[in-house]
Formats: structure tokens, C-alpha cells, sequence
């Protein structure tokens, strides 16, 4: 009989943890765009959020993608780390690619049926670099002042980044769905790495034993995790009004795929688990950004309107 050891059960565990929580995601979206489509747009002009928090079906997406998927998404986390749970997530892309044409009618060329694939791909190759960071190695890299000083500097990065290419959407009349899609990467990317510091001190703060700058930790991580997720659900529900979501949601993953390979080596200053993990993290941040570039490509016919 084989055996497995409990590190190999974990690992297994938080893997398929992770694809599910990328189903998850992948099917509230799917839910909540459909929703957006139906609303008529002197509605959305004026009063959009309002309307959608009255729709069931919208809710309901709502609550599978941010209730559910956070769920598992934070589960997988706490079991192989801030690395490697981001690609595993996006898995879910073929669920949205199958979903947006049966659910919501939208129609995909071939070269964004090529784009998904290689964003697959290259979330394969992310996956196969091994970038895993457990709990262990997270709590203790926060014992030293240096990380706290690197976790700033990587928030604040993304932070501006975000309000850049958020503050170019606005002005863009071409492709602004798209613009809008790709910077709303920042703030889902900043509430997943910020996960893992709140998962490392959470049980030590509740129990009334954290020290203050454990308390600090989860305070932030707390108010940064609800602030990133309100500005990424309203952002993505305004990308959804003039894009398709089977454009605007692979796009957003350009940033949330990127940025766990800083968290990896700067943020936590690791070294690479094996002598092939920089070729696939080449590999896969090349294969993303093509695969971004193909699927940003197009002006939808809702965006001319808009």
C-alpha cells in the first residue's frame, strides 16, 4: 500500500482547494455579468450598484464567488501559500470561457480562444515552478522588520499601480473596459498577498497573545482585505458594462498572476525550490502577458456605445 505523508496530504489538500475556489470565482462572475446585462443602461448611468444589490441571481453570484470562493480560496492559502495558490485559482478560466458562450451568449474569436489557452498555460508553468511558501515560513519572515519593511513597499507599489492604471481607464474612451479590467488586477492582487499575514496572526491576536505589531498586522491586513475586494467588486462590475467577461476577467489575472513572483522573491526573499523554477516562471509570465495582449485586443461594440 502507498503512503502518503501528511506535508504530501496538505499539499494535495490545498491544491484542490484552489482549483475549486477558481471554479467558484469563475462561476459567481458569471452570474453577476449576467445580471449586468440585463439592467437597462439608463440604470446603470445613474444608479447601478443599488440595482444589482437588489437582484437575487446577482447576490447570489456574489455570494459564490466572495463567499464561497474567499472561503476555499483562504483555506488553499493557509495550506501551500501565497505563491502558488494565485495560478491554481485561474483554473477556472475554462469554466468562464464555457459559461460566458452557453450563459451569456458572448462570442469569443480565435485568438481569444488562444489567449485563454495560453493564460492557462502559462498558469501551468507558474504552478510547476513550485513557488509554495507555507505558514510556518510566512509567520516567522513577519518576526523580522526588514519583511514588514518589504511588505510596505510591495502594498504601496501596488496601491499606485492601481491608481494609475485606474485613473487611465477613466480617461480612455478606447478600450476602457479593458484598461479597467487589467487595473482592477492591483487590488485582488494586494487582498490575496494580504491573506497570508492575516492567516499567520488571526488565531494568536483572537486568543488575546499577539504582540503589537501582531495586532498592527492584523489590523491592516483586515481593513485592506475588505477595502481591495469592495473597490475590485465595483470596478469589475463597471469593466462588465461595456466589456465581455470573458475578456475582462483573464485580463484582470495579469496582475493577480504576476505579483505572487515578487512576493516569492522579494517580499520573503526565497530562493528557488528547484533548478528548473526559472524557466517556468519565465515561461508562464511571458505566456500571460501575450495571453493578455490577445485578449485585450478587442473594442467591444458596448464600449463604442458607452
Amino acid at each position: 500500500m502507498i503512503s502518503i505523508d501528511t506535508a504530501d496530504s496538505d499539499y494535495l489538500l490545498g491544491v484542490s482547494l484552489a482549483i475549486l475556489s477558481g471554479i467558484l470565482f469563475q462561476s459567481g462572475a458569471l452570474l453577476q455579468k449576467k445580471v449586468v446585462n440585463e439592467i437597462p443602461k439608463r440604470e446603470r448611468d445613474t444608479r447601478f450598484m443599488r440595482t444589482l444589490l437588489k437582484r437575487p441571481l446577482w447576490i447570489s453570484g456574489f455570494l459564490i464567488e466572495f463567499g464561497a470562493g474567499a472561503t476555499t480560496f483562504m483555506f488553499a492559502q493557509s495550506l501551500i501559500g501565497p505563491a502558488l495558490v494565485p495560478g491554481l485559482v485561474a483554473s477556472g478560466l475554462i469554466v468562464l470561457a464555457i459559461g460566458s458562450v452557453k450563459l451569456n451568449g458572448e462570442i469569443l474569436n480565435r485568438s481569444e480562444y488562444l489567449g485563454i489557452a495560453l493564460m492557462i498555460l502559462g498558469i501551468l508553468f507558474l504552478g510547476l515552478s513550485e513557488l509554495g511558501i507555507s505558514s510556518e515560513t510566512v509567520r516567522e519572515a513577519l518576526k523580522i522588520s526588514d519583511t514588514v519593511l518589504r511588505i510596505t513597499v510591495f502594498s504601496m507599489s501596488l496601491l499606485a499601480l492601481w491608481a494609475i492604471t485606474h485613473s487611465l481607464a477613466l480617461k480612455r474612451t478606447r478600450r476602457k473596459g479593458m484598461i479597467m479590467a487589467f487595473s482592477n488586477g492591483f487590488p485582488f492582487s494586494l487582498s490575496n498577498f494580504w491573506v497570508s499575514p492575516l492567516l499567520a496572526v488571526i488565531f494568536v491576536v483572537l486568543g488575546g497573545d499577539g504582540t503589537s505589531t501582531q495586532v498592527s498586522l492584523f489590523v491592516m491586513a483586515s481593513i485592506i482585505l475588505v477595502s481591495t475586494n469592495a473597490i475590485g467588486v465595483r470596478q469589475t462590475q463597471e469593466a462588465f458594462k461595456i466589456a465581455q467577461a470573458s475578456n475582462v476577467m483573464p485580463v484582470q489575472q495579469i496582475a493577480v498572476q504576476i505579483t505572487p513572483i515578487p512576493v516569492y522573491f522579494y517580499v520573503f526573499s526565497l530562493t528557488p525550490p528547484t533548478s528548473l523554477a526559472g524557466v517556468y516562471i519565465i515561461a508562464g509570465a511571458l505566456l500571460i502577458v501575450v495571453s493578455g495582449f490577445l485578449l485585450g485586443r478587442r473594442r467591444a461594440a458596448l464600449e463604442i456605445i458607452y
